[in-house]
C-alpha cells in the first residue's frame, strides 16, 4: 500500500499562495514560435513559462523539458509553436490556498511549479509559485 503523504510539518500552514507567488508572470502565447520562446526562457533565465490563449486565459506550461523532447524526437525548432509541445492545461492553485497544499500539490503530481488563479473555477493567471518559493518560506 502507498504511503499517503501529508505537507511538510516545516511550512507555515497559516501562510498563504499569495504570500509567496511570484506575480511578475512571464508568459507567451500558445501560437508563439519555439525560437521566440527559447529567447525568452534564456533572456530571463527561467526553465518554464506559463502559455495562454487568445483571451489571456491559462491553457498549459511550456518547459525546457517539453523542448528538449520535442528536439529529440527529430522535431526542428523552427518549425515549431509552443501549443505543439506544451504540457496542455495542468494543475492550479488557487491563491487564497495555504502554502502547505501547495507543496503538497506539488508533490503528489511530481512537478515543481503551481500557475496561480484568482478563484478556484477561473483560468486567468495572477501568479505562479514555485518549488523554490516554498523553500524559501520554511521555517
Amino acid at each position: 500500500m502507498a504511503k499517503k503523504m501529508r505537507a511538510p510539518v516545516i511550512l507555515n500552514h497559516n501562510m498563504l499562495v499569495k504570500d509567496v507567488m511570484q506575480t511578475d508572470l512571464i508568459t507567451a502565447k500558445f501560437d508563439t514560435s519555439l525560437v521566440d520562446t527559447i529567447a525568452i526562457l534564456k533572456e530571463k533565465g527561467i526553465s518554464g513559462l506559463v502559455v495562454l490563449d487568445n483571451i489571456g486565459e491559462f491553457v498549459g506550461v511550456v518547459s525546457a523539458l517539453d523542448i528538449f523532447k520535442a528536439v529529440n524526437e527529430g522535431d526542428r525548432v523552427e518549425n515549431l509553436v509552443v501549443d505543439d509541445v506544451m504540457t496542455p492545461f495542468t494543475i492550479t492553485i488557487f491563491h487564497d490556498a495555504n502554502i502547505a497544499d501547495a507543496a503538497l500539490t506539488m508533490m503528489e503530481n511530481n512537478i515543481h511549479r503551481l500557475v496561480v488563479t484568482e478563484s478556484p473555477t477561473s483560468k486567468k493567471p495572477v501568479g505562479i509559485v514555485t518549488s523554490t518559493d516554498l523553500i524559501n518560506n520554511l521555517i
